[in-house]
């Protein structure tokens, strides 16, 4: 039997929500070279686009909550974020080419859980990065490694104003 902090003989939750993004691909106007496009997000957080691959990418930067799946584009979504690419820019959608959704998971303080939890030693969190996890790996690989191998506090991280605590699980464990 486990332990009541235990959940089905997983580690013990931490109030980690996932929220699903959708994402649309879509052909740029007729002649233009995508790859001098730069990044574009609204300062409201609603929207965004990039180019990839002689295509752009949008999303209306939508957090549906979900339950763990294999996540689809839902058609609704993919519907609104064609419109919110013709609200920012001066692009007409024809067609969209290709849907995508993911799942991110968030702690619910938004800052990734990087470290063994206290309650389960032999369970190690590295989760909660959100919609930023390509971006942030290389950082929190570095917060990782040292405490995996029991080694120093991560300096760089430090060096950089995120001390290594404001990490840990053990942040939210009275928080649930």
């Amino acid at each position: 039997m486990g332990r009541p902090d235990r959940v089905s003989g997983r580690a013990p939750r931490l109030g980690l929500t996932r929220l699903r993004r959708t994402a649309i691909s879509i052909d740029p106007p007729d002649g233009t070279d995508t790859r001098s496009r730069p990044f574009t997000k609204t300062v409201v957080d609603d929207f965004y686009m990039l180019p990839e691959g002689g295509k752009l990418i949008g999303s209306r930067v939508d957090e549906i909550p979900a339950e763990q799946c294999d996540a689809q584009p839902e058609k609704m979504d993919a519907a609104m974020a064609a419109a919110r690419v013709e609200e920012y820019t001066t692009l007409s959608i024809r067609r969209i080419g290709h849907g995508w959704a993911g799942l991110r998971t968030f702690a619910p303080d938004r800052t990734p859980l990087v470290g063994a939890d206290p309650r389960e030693p032999s369970f190690f969190w590295l989760a909660g990065q959100g919609g930023f996890g390509l971006h942030i790996a290389p950082a929190v690989a570095a917060a990782a490694a040292p405490l995996l191998l029991d080694g120093p506090s991560p300096r760089a991280l430090a060096a950089e104003g995120v001390p290594a605590h404001e990490l840990t699980p053990e942040r939210l464990i009275h928080a649930n």
